[in-house]
Formats: C-alpha cells, structure tokens, sequence
C-alpha cells in the first residue's frame, strides 16, 4: 500500500503548525458537536447501506455495468480505516458518494427510457490534460470565450441532472445554480481561503472530477481526501468501462442543454489517455507543461488547509506525501501512454501561454481546425484583460511546510523534464 508520511510537530515550519492547527469557524464547531453523537450510525460508510439508499430516494434500482462496485468498496474502507473524519467531514463525503449513486441510478434510467440520447454525436472535443497550477484552467476559460465551445461550468458538474424527470426539457436549472451558489457560500464562511487559492463560480467552467463521480472514475475523492488504501487501488485499475460512462454523461447534457465543440479540463486525464482515447478517439489533447514540483507543492498547499473543514487533526506533510504521490502518477501516465509524435496531442508551456496567451489559443484553435473570428478574438482580449485584473494572493508557501523532498521529486521523474523541455521552477530549489 502506498505510504504516507505524518508530522512531527517539532519539525514543522510555522505554515504547517497554522495548517495543523488552524482556527475554525463557529458554525463549524457547533455543527460538529450537534453531529457528534449520530453520524456514525446515521451515515455508515457501508457500500450495501449506500446503495440501499440511494434506491430508496430514487426508487429506482438499476445501477447498470456493475464495475463500479468494487470502486465503491474501496471508497468505503478507505473512509473507514485511513481517515480521521470530523462530523462534517465524514456526512460531506457520505453525501458525496451517495449523491454519485443517486446520480448513477437516474442516468441509467434516463437511457432506457430514452435510448436515442446515446446516439448523440460528440465530435472532435478538446481536452485540457496538464497538471494543476500548469495554466490549465486559464487556458481552459480562455478558450471557452469562442460561442461555439460548449463547457460545463460549476453548477452542472455539482448538479448534471435537474431535480425533475430529466426527460422534461427543457430542464429547470435554477434550483442547481442556487445550490452550487450556497456550495459556494459555505465554502466561504468556513474555509475561505480556499476561493483564494481556486477560484470558483457558479456559471464558469469547472473540470469534469465531479461529472466522472457517477462513473466511479473519478479523482476527486484523493483530491480531498488522504485516502491510500483507495489510491493505491484505483491506480492499477483500468478505468475504460467508466470513461464510457462518462461519454454518455456528455451526451446526456448535450440532449438536455444543447451542445456545441465539447471543450474539457482535468489533470487526471494524465493518468487515464488510454482510457479517454478509447472513449473519445477523435479528441485533441492539449498537455499545458510546468515544472511538477510546483503542482506538488501548490496542491500540496490547498490540501492542508482544506483539511480543517474535514478533520480535527489535520496533517500538513501526510497533505504533502499525498500529493506528491498523485503528481509522480500522472506525470508517469502521460510519460507512458502519450504517443509520441501523435498529432492528436499538442504540447504548451505554461511561460509561452502566459507571454502570450491569445497566440497559444490561436495554435490551438488551428490544430482543431477552428477559425478565430474577429468577435472570439475581441472576447478574449477582454477575458485576459479582466483575469489581468484579479486581485492575486502571494504564493509564499514552501515545499518544505508539507515535507516535500524536491531533488527526490524531480528525480522520479526527470524524464518529463527531458522529454517536454520544462524547466525547473528556481522558486523550489
């Protein structure tokens, strides 16, 4: 099982003491309390007990292609034996898996009812494949400025499907926009430096780890989580049969909402070309390329403070090993599974996108034989212009405050720095 490191207090730089032992909000302390006492019976993390769940609110029972039910047992024990869930965060992620289940069960219906919406034709989408802090979700809103690109922003990824039979078009999204806005909202209240660190809104384009989560092909569980008896499982499987599924969510969304050039963004992609190539044969991949020790680190970063929403004890080096552990395998999966010279796969780095961000959009438009229009181009200028404008917090956080081993790092993986032509970030050694 992949190991993950803990703290020593002694050793810790005065970041990783505030992470470790941060001031959390009123509510969330009283919440907590009032939770204390039933939140392991009320939601057990018991795969039989969650689905039986879901069946009830749904009243549905279909689940489709069973693969899925080995990911979540292994959800389950994870969240058993390798956390240390405070009340809230325990019913948070209980009510994330069983939203996925919910959500599953309403898809699958939603199929058989309507069997003509997986004949919905997603042609030649892009996806946006770097690893975080690598431009992805810059160059991600950048592109989506063309009217023709068709995103999924915040709300439909919390919520794909609306609270009414989905076969009802078109659908009534209000109430998910209110939800994702109030998800927001308490983001905000309890742990507002996570907006500072990734900025959210509920109508802006959002990577798919949420849309994956009924596919049971998703990472946002270790995205959150310190989770690695899952982790370890889930990076050996082969995640095909859930990228399908995932293909079928689009088309879902394409069928309620309408569609347009399918335009994506996930670092996980990283790890799963196989898969995403089997799923989307026709797809451009965009590979936005930074040194990894600074995804790491910055990862590393929004992990040990997101903690204090989710345990009483939060560990800022466990945050750091863990992460680590992430970028090492996407890092590894694209080094091992992209083709090379593929004119499938287009290579950015991040300083080029940065130096000139509406030219990097323009190469990729023409690799996916898009014309820029006067009007697209206008609309970027002014995307460019307004991000130019965001109030930016200092990145003055150190690998060192997760017990990074930066030359260990970047020798696991030299080979992307040899093959990419990516320098190494002087901010970390």
């Amino acid at each position: 099982m992949l190991k993950v490191k803990q703290f020593v207090e002694e050793a810790l730089t005065a970041r990783a003491r505030d992470y470790a032992h941060p001031a959390v909000s009123g509510g969330l302390k009283a919440t907590n309390s009032k939770l204390a006492e039933v939140v392991d019976k009320r939601w057990p993390f018991d795969a039989e007990v969650l689905k039986t769940k879901a069946i009830e609110k749904t009243g549905l029972d279909d689940f489709g292609p069973a693969y899925f039910e080995k990911a979540l047992e292994m959800i389950c024990l994870s969240a058993r034996e390798d956390l240390d869930l405070n009340p809230v965060g325990h019913r948070n992620l209980w009510y994330q898996v069983f939203d996925h289940l919910a959500q599953r069960l309403r898809f699958v219906d939603l199929w058989k009812r309507h069997p003509e919406i997986l004949e919905e034709v997603i042609e030649k989408p892009i996806f946006i494949v770097g690893l975080p802090r690598s431009g992805t979700t810059f160059l991600h809103q950048l592109l989506a400025q063309d009217a023709g690109m068709r995103v999924t922003p915040f709300w439909e990824e919390l919520s794909p499907l609306p609270d009414h039979d989905p076969a009802q078009r078109p659908p009534q999204d209000e109430p998910l926009i209110e939800r994702a806005r109030q998800n927001i909202e308490g983001l905000r209240e309890h742990a507002p430096g996570l907006l500072e660190m990734h900025q959210l809104a509920v109508d802006e384009p959002e990577e798919e780890i949420y849309l994956l989560g009924p596919a049971f092909a998703s990472m946002a569980y270790e995205w959150v989580y310190i989770m690695p008896q899952y982790a370890d499982w889930y990076a050996r499987q082969d995640h095909t049969q859930g990228y399908l599924f995932f293909r079928q969510i689009l088309q879902t969304l394409q069928w309620m909402r309408g569609g347009g050039r399918w335009l994506l963004k996930a670092p996980q992609h990283m790890e799963q070309i196989g898969p995403l190539m089997a799923a989307f044969p026709d797809a451009l991949f965009v590979s936005t390329l930074r040194d990894p020790v600074t995804a790491a680190t910055s990862v590393a970063n929004l992990s040990a403070y997101g903690q204090r929403i989710r345990t009483d004890r939060p560990d800022p080096v466990a945050a750091g090993s863990s992460c680590t552990l992430i970028i090492e395998r996407l890092v590894g999966g694209l080094l091992r599974d992209q083709p090379e010279g593929d004119p499938r796969f287009l290579e950015i780095h991040f300083a080029d996108l940065m130096a000139d961000p509406i030219g990097a959009a323009r190469t990729v438009f023409a690799a996916a034989g898009i014309d820029v229009t006067p009007a697209t181009e206008a609309a970027m200028r002014d995307y460019v212009a307004r991000n130019d404008a965001k109030p930016r917090k200092s990145s003055d956080y150190a690998s060192q405050d997760f017990g990074i081993d930066v030359p260990a790092l970047r020798k696991k993986i030299e080979g992307y720095y040899t093959r990419y032509g990516v320098t190494p970030d002087p901010r970390f050694g």
